[in-house]
């Protein structure tokens, strides 16, 4: 396993390409996931540039992909895989191992025009039509748990596309966003992992619904990130950690029924579970782990996000490294 970069960690900061790479080899990581749009309409020179670089410090690199959910915006299958055709080939010049893409957020689950089943299928028919690009081009397309399929979801999705070239990008903590648990989702998922957002987050209730934060600390919020770490292991030794922690928080409209209906496996065991999480996650923020709502912008952003991914990059190095040695 290779400890990376999830270049949002750095959204703030509104660097380009060869300015995220500099903040990789600072941090001594080892790869990063970055916008292919930072390389779209840019001098062939430009590119070459970043790659002498990349390749001087032997790290990796992947790409963001295009969407795939039409949703509402009309656009046909044919429509949406276009916006896909110079990501593939870019991706295979640069020695890409994926582009990333998503299904959306929380609230696709909540629209009518159209349904989020009407989305879903669609999402597999744009998917199944991008299969044979990435075969060709031998870039996977990795499909994030992104605060808006819950890991069943995306796993039937993956098994209806049935190609090895789609694939899913496990983020470690976004499972808590849709009310689950990040191990049951990394039981499900890592087999059909290719690469990680790696994660950690909290979770607390509030008078709206409840609070899912754009991340912490590696090993300082809600995620089993030893138990994850190791079954991302098991599955994919060669697998890419690549850590993202995010500013801010979403709000989730847990007491909406339209909402709640969305979830049919949803049961009363594991919603108290969740509960559980919920209850800790206040604890934490109680006792100043994370910061209040309120208090967000107080902080000076970019200075408390440079922070935490000191702590986080070398959290995750010792415990790669463990987990490695485990297995010798």
């Amino acid at each position: 396993m290779r400890v990376g970069l999830d270049t949002i960690c750095f959204s703030s900061w509104k660097l380009d390409a060869m300015g995220l790479l500099q903040k990789t080899i600072d941090y001594s990581l080892e790869g990063l996931q970055l916008g292919s749009q930072l390389f779209m309409n840019k001098p062939a020179e430009y590119t070459d540039e970043f790659l002498a670089k990349l390749h001087a410090h032997d790290l990796y690199v992947e790409l963001t992909g295009s969407g795939v959910n039409p949703r509402d915006s009309g656009k046909t299958v044919d429509q949406m895989v276009e916006s896909w055709k110079p990501l593939f080939p870019l991706a295979a010049r640069m020695g890409a191992h994926c582009l990333n893409t998503c299904f959306g957020l929380y609230q696709e689950r909540s629209m009518t025009n159209p349904t989020f089943a009407e989305q879903y299928e669609r999402t597999i028919q744009v998917l199944k039509a991008l299969a044979p690009m990435a075969a060709d081009y031998k870039v996977f397309v990795t499909m994030e748990l992104h605060v808006d399929l819950t890991y069943n979801e995306l796993a039937r999705m993956l098994d209806k596309v049935n190609s090895p070239w789609v694939r899913a990008n496990l983020d470690t903590a976004n499972s808590l966003g849709l009310m689950e648990d990040p191990v049951e989702a990394a039981e499900v998922l890592t087999p059909y992992a290719e690469t990680t957002h790696y994660k950690d987050t909290c979770v607390y209730l509030t008078d709206e619904g409840f609070n899912w934060q754009g991340g912490a600390p590696l090993g300082t919020g809600l995620v089993d990130m030893p138990t994850v770490t190791r079954l991302l292991y098991k599955n994919n030794p060669d697998i890419h950690l690549n850590i993202e922690d995010g500013w801010g928080v979403i709000k989730i409209p847990c007491y909406d029924e339209a909402f709640l209906r969305s979830f049919p496996e949803q049961n009363a065991v594991r919603m108290m579970q969740f509960m559980k999480l919920l209850r800790r996650g206040k604890g934490m923020l109680d006792a100043g782990m994370h910061p209040h709502m309120e208090d967000i912008g107080k902080y000076d952003v970019r200075q408390a996000m440079a922070a935490r991914l000191w702590h986080s990059a070398e959290y995750a190095r010792r415990l790669r490294d463990e987990i490695e040695a485990e297995g010798k």
